[in-house]
C-alpha cells in the first residue's frame, strides 16, 4: 500500500487535521460543494468540519474561492441559494450549455400561474381563498399547475372556518429561482416572467423528494407587483 493511500485512509478513519488558513478552508468547502448532489448548508459544513465554523468564516472562504475562480477565468462560481451553497455555471455560457440539454422541458408558466406564485411567495402561508381575494378570480388551475411543477406545496391548516390548507413555496422553488432568503431575494413578477418564459434557467441540482419545511416570512409586501387581470 502506498503512503498516499495510507494517509487518505487514516484521514477518513480518524480526526481531521486543523484548518490553518482561509485558503485551505476555501479549498475544502469548494471540494464539499462540488462533490455534493444537494446544496451544502452551514449546518452540514459544521457537522463535517467542526462547530468552530460560523457564517462570516464561510462567507469569507467563499469570497476567496470566487476571487480565485475569477482570476483563472473559470466558467464556474459558488453561490448561496436555499440556505446553502452550490456551484453554477456563469450566465455567459448559457447558450452553449442549453445545447447540451436539447430535450429539457422548460417550466413555462402562464400569467395566472405567475401571479399566483408571486402571491404565495410573498404572503405564505396563505389559503386558496386568500389568493383569490387578492387576484379577484378563481385560482384552481394555477394552483394545480404550480403543485404539479413542485414550486408550491400544502402548508399547515389555517385557523379559520373549515380549517383549509395553506400554500407555501418549496425548496424546489428556491433552488430553481436561485433564491436564498425570503422575502429579501424574491424577484418581482416581471423577473419571474423573464426567467421562466425566456428558457433562461437550466436547474443544476438534483431534486429532493422530502417535503420542505415551512419558511417564516416578514409581513412586508412592498416589493409585490401583481397586475390583477381577469381570467385564468
Amino acid at each position: 500500500m502506498s503512503e498516499e493511500v495510507q494517509e487518505e485512509q487514516e484521514l477518513v478513519a480518524g480526526e481531521l487535521p486543523p484548518i490553518e488558513s482561509v485558503e485551505e478552508l476555501s479549498c475544502i468547502i469548494q471540494a464539499l460543494v462540488f462533490a455534493s448532489t444537494e446544496v451544502v448548508t452551514l449546518k452540514k459544513l459544521k457537522e463535517i468540519l467542526g462547530d468552530f465554523l460560523d457564517q462570516s468564516q464561510v462567507s469569507g472562504a467563499l469570497r476567496h474561492a470566487n476571487e480565485q475562480l475569477a482570476k483563472i477565468k473559470s466558467p464556474f462560481e459558488i453561490v448561496e441559494v436555499a440556505s446553502g451553497y452550490r456551484f453554477r455555471t456563469k450566465n455567459v455560457y448559457y447558450p452553449y450549455i442549453r445545447k447540451l440539454f436539447p430535450d429539457s422541458n422548460p417550466r413555462k408558466l402562464s400569467l395566472a400561474a405567475l401571479e399566483t406564485l408571486s402571491i404565495i411567495a410573498y404572503k405564505q402561508p396563505i389559503t386558496k381563498a386568500g389568493i383569490e381575494a387578492i387576484r379577484g378570480v378563481m385560482c384552481d388551475a394555477p394552483l394545480h399547475n404550480l403543485l404539479d411543477k413542485k414550486f408550491i406545496t400544502l402548508g399547515q391548516r389555517a385557523d379559520t372556518v373549515g380549517n383549509p390548507y395553506t400554500y407555501i413555496t418549496t425548496e424546489e422553488f428556491l433552488k430553481y429561482f436561485g433564491i436564498n432568503r425570503i422575502p429579501d431575494d424574491l424577484p418581482r413578477l416581471t423577473e419571474f416572467s423573464d426567467i421562466l418564459n425566456s428558457d433562461f434557467l437550466i436547474p443544476q441540482y438534483h431534486t429532493q423528494k422530502q417535503m420542505p419545511e415551512q419558511i417564516p416570512l416578514q409581513e412586508s409586501t412592498k416589493q409585490l407587483e401583481i397586475p390583477l387581470e381577469a381570467g385564468e
